[in-house]
């Protein structure tokens, strides 16, 4: 009995024995686990998508008007040295200068535009007027109203607002940019010509007027024997020297017959502003102006949606 039960025994324990080994021996053959490795990020797509989509506009936090489907819009610059608290922007017609008319405040208290800072405007192509004035009013009501005449402003992208001098003889002026200029163009000469102040030498201009080639004056050679002036008629010739036969052409003229057929905002800023201009309706031609200087006048045709082309210098 002993010896029987010693046997079974002995079985159980080789039976037991036998299944442990089998369950490790099925845990090994299991394949290994691999981790399929995840690639890093290194954040360079998104700066770079960014930087191609970046606009100069969208840090802009100062708006002015309404964005929509149809505005148009530039930047304006406070470069005033003061804070500026009030904009009024009008078309520049007889009746509002003898009105003083201006329209609604375009800030409207919603932020004001610090010595330095930028703001986004943008307004209707509605009007008629080739030309605008700008008036602002600083924070500090101690000081006086500025204003900005005669500005295209349908064509500018980038208008700054300017101080030349300190105190009371401060003058302001603008400067601004066009879709075609590279470099700005400054209404400081013209301001101090309205003025009756005399510009210095080395005043800035605009780009146009910076690459102007001046006209050379003809130089006489000296001669020992000059031959005297005869009437026209007295001997069938005609005279060969220049200055004998025609007067000296007139040399603002002369650049201005340059930009026959081309808008009127790029004789402006080769030339500068007139002096005064007055438009005529005439329901056969359409609109006509005439832009005033001081030794020619500029005859320009208006068609339907504001552009000014130049017709005729004289």
């Amino acid at each position: 009995m002993k010896k029987r039960y010693v046997m079974l025994v002995g079985i159980l324990a080789a039976a037991v024995l036998a299944a442990g080994c089998g369950k490790k021996k099925e845990l090994a053959q299991q394949p290994p686990i691999t981790a399929t490795p995840v690639p890093e990020s290194t954040g360079q797509g998104e700066l770079v998508d960014m930087k191609k989509t970046s606009d100069e506009k969208s840090d802009i936090k100062n708006i002015i008007g309404k964005k929509t489907e149809g505005a148009a819009s530039l930047i304006l610059t406070n470069n005033m040295r003061d804070d500026i608290a009030s904009i009024y922007i009008r078309p520049n017609t007889e009746e509002n200068e003898e009105e003083d008319l201006w329209g609604e405040e375009l800030i409207q208290g919603k932020f004001i535009l610090k010595n330095g800072e930028k703001a986004l405007y943008y307004y209707e192509k509605n009007q008629k007027a080739t030309s605008f004035d700008v008036r602002i009013a600083f924070k500090d009501e101690d000081k006086n109203e500025c204003f900005f005449r005669e500005l295209p402003l349908y064509s500018i992208t980038q208008l700054t607002l300017c101080m030349d001098g300190k105190g009371e003889e401060a003058i302001p002026y603008a400067k601004y940019l066009t879709a075609t200029s590279k470099k700005p163009f400054s209404t400081l000469k013209a301001v101090k010509e309205r003025l009756g102040i005399e510009s210095e030498d080395n005043e800035e201009d605009s780009e146009e007027d910076q690459n102007v080639t001046p006209t050379p004056e003809p130089t006489e050679a000296p001669s020992e024997n000059p031959t005297p002036t005869g009437t026209p008629g007295d001997s069938g010739e005609t005279p060969t020297d220049p200055d004998i036969q025609d007067p000296q052409p007139d040399a603002g003229a002369e650049q201005a017959k340059q930009y026959i057929g081309q808008s009127l905002d790029s004789l402006i800023g080769a030339c500068g502003s007139p002096q005064s201009s007055d438009y005529e309706e005439d329901p056969g031609t359409g609109k006509t102006g005439y832009h005033h200087y001081d030794t020619f006048t500029v005859s320009t045709t208006v068609d339907e949606n504001g552009n000014e082309i130049v017709a005729a210098i004289w």
